[in-house]
This record gives structure tokens, C-alpha cells and sequence, in this order.
């Protein structure tokens, strides 16, 4: 235990705040508590509970301050950060931001995310649901069977771009019986078939393109939030909602993701936030409710700016 923290069970007014947690008695406001001091607080709780941290701050800067400062007492923190909607058409999209959101996303999901810190922002936002997110996730296991087309079918629904070689993470390549998958910027998946059948499962640098350790499973998930299972169908939703023919034609081809923002709603019927991803074992922990709560207010403030300064230009809202 970090020497730190371990002071902090000599306070009996920690203890009891601990033992409130244990037996779900909340809320609980702290005050007075210097900014290290809340870090403690938050670090501590994980630790001595068990149980994994949400916590909401006001603003970004304020977010990853935090998260670079609490991993100096704990492992396992995460920043999610907003989502970044344009009120714009694009022709390519950054995908760091995407990367880093669904990245969280997936540690959630794996259980693996002891701390995760994030903004109110990005708890407002609408995102998809967690059930059509990780349904076209993919386990492979040495000596199953698998349909190869489908195996590319579902890692394009799942995110990835085909290439003749992978040269970074979110892209998968087949060359005969091999599928390549970038996990990170150096590290891939490769799987060999003997058949339909998983003969071995290697990781490989990416740099090289050279096998390193090899493993008996591996599970690959989404490599961004944006999974869409049927395209017509939400061609049809825009048309009779807005009849806009070239953005529907634009869909129809495949280049969708620069139009998600601006058709959310047709896009998923069934929406979430962060909140729906984790699951009731984690601590919510707001930081400085009053500037929480402002922050919340003049964000939809600014959207109702936003919508009547679009509709008076008669742009699309």
C-alpha cells in the first residue's frame, strides 16, 4: 500500500466514511479537502473497497490533471474524454480521440478499469448502446472453426479498415489462410488457419511484421463506438425524417461515420451514456458539485445557442 494512503486509516473520520460506502449509505458530500487531498480520497476508496471509481470533474483540463496526478498513487486510471460533435461535413476524421474513448470503453468492459475519470460533458453526451457495441465482438481460440467471411464482415463492422498490410492499430489484412490485426501502434494479432480451423495465434510487432509470443485466445473488440448493423434501414429513417438524398447516397456507399453526428438520432434508436457502460459495483465521486452543476448548465446553454444560430442561417440542425 502507497505510504500516502495508508495514513489515511489512522483518520476515524475516514474509517467511517469507508464503512458508510460498505453499506451503501449515500450520498456523501467531503469538504474542505485540498485538491491532493481529494486524489487520496478517491485512490484510497478504490483501494480499501475493492470496488472500481468513476469520477466527474468539470471541465477536460481539470480531468486529466487529475488522472496524471492519481496514477502516481494507483494503476488502472483511465481518461474518457468527450466526444467531439461537428456541426460540419468532413472528409477524414481524427481517430486518436476515437481510439482513446473506445480504449476505455473496452477496459470497462474487460474489468479492467479500477479508475475512470471524465467530464460532465462527456456524461451528457448520447452514445450507442453497449449491447450493439460488443455484439460483433470476435473470440478466437487455437482449434475452432470459423467462416472466413464472415471473420472480415464482422471486423469491418467492428471497425477496422482493410489493408494489404497492417502498419498501425484498427487495421486487419488476409493473405491466404492469415488475418493480421493492429491492436496498438506496435502491436498485432495474427491468426494462421489450417482450413476453417485456428492452427496458432501469435502477437507480432507491427514495425518488423516478425511473431513474437504466442498465445491459445484472444478476444478482439470494436476499434471505435461507431458499429452500425443496418444501413438501409437508417437511409430510410433520414429519408422520411429529412429527405436529404446526397447524404443518403454518401450512406449508402459506406461513408458514413462524418455523417453519425448529424443523424444521431436515425443512426440509433437505442442510445446510452458513459453511465450505462459502467456497472453498479462503481463509485460515482463528483468533483466540486457547484462547478459540476454550472458547467451542465451553460453546456445546454451553448446547444440552445448553437440550434438557433444554425436555424437562423437555415443550416441543419
Amino acid at each position: 500500500m502507497n505510504p500516502v494512503l495508508a495514513e489515511l486509516t489512522k483518520s476515524d473520520k475516514f474509517n467511517e466514511y469507508l464503512e458508510r460506502i460498505k453499506k451503501s449509505n449515500a450520498p456523501i458530500s467531503i469538504l474542505g479537502l485540498a485538491g491532493v487531498g481529494t486524489l487520496q480520497i478517491v485512490a484510497f476508496t478504490e483501494e480499501n473497497i475493492k470496488r472500481p471509481v468513476c469520477l466527474i470533474t468539470y471541465n477536460e483540463l481539470q480531468a486529466k490533471k487529475l488522472a496524471e496526478e492519481i496514477r502516481s498513487y494507483i494503476n488502472g486510471v483511465f481518461f474518457f474524454p468527450k466526444r467531439e460533435i461537428l456541426t460540419y461535413d468532413y472528409v477524414a476524421e481524427s481517430k486518436e480521440l476515437p481510439y482513446e474513448r473506445i480504449e476505455v470503453l473496452n477496459k470497462i468492459k474487460q474489468n479492467k478499469a479500477e479508475i475512470i475519470i471524465t467530464t460532465i460533458e462527456a456524461l451528457m453526451q448520447k452514445m450507442i448502446s453497449k449491447e450493439l457495441l460488443y455484439k460483433y465482438v470476435i473470440q478466437f481460440k487455437v482449434g475452432n472453426t470459423y467462416n472466413l467471411e464472415e471473420i472480415k464482415q464482422n471486423l469491418i463492422q467492428l471497425g477496422y479498415d482493410r489493408n494489404d498490410l497492417v502498419e498501425n492499430k484498427g487495421q486487419f489484412s488476409v493473405r491466404g489462410g492469415i488475418i493480421d490485426i493492429g491492436l496498438t501502434e506496435k502491436q498485432g494479432i495474427r491468426i494462421e488457419f489450417w482450413g476453417d480451423e485456428v492452427d496458432s495465434i501469435r502477437y507480432f510487432n507491427i514495425s518488423s511484421q516478425r511473431s513474437t509470443e504466442m498465445i491459445q485466445e484472444i478476444l478482439i473488440n470494436p476499434a471505435h463506438e461507431f458499429i452500425v448493423e443496418d444501413l438501409v434501414k437508417v437511409c430510410k429513417r433520414i429519408r422520411e425524417a429529412y429527405d436529404d438524398l446526397a447524404d443518403i447516397e454518401t450512406i449508402k456507399n459506406g461513408s458514413y461515420i462524418s455523417k453519425i453526428d448529424k443523424y444521431f438520432n436515425e443512426f440509433y434508436e437505442e442510445q446510452s451514456t458513459i453511465l450505462d457502460y459502467i456497472n453498479n459495483k462503481y463509485i460515482l465521486f463528483i468533483d466540486e458539485n457547484t462547478k459540476v452543476e454550472a458547467r451542465k448548465n451553460n453546456i445546454i446553454l451553448d446547444n440552445n445557442n448553437l440550434i438557433e444560430s444554425l436555424t437562423e442561417k437555415e443550416k441543419f440542425v
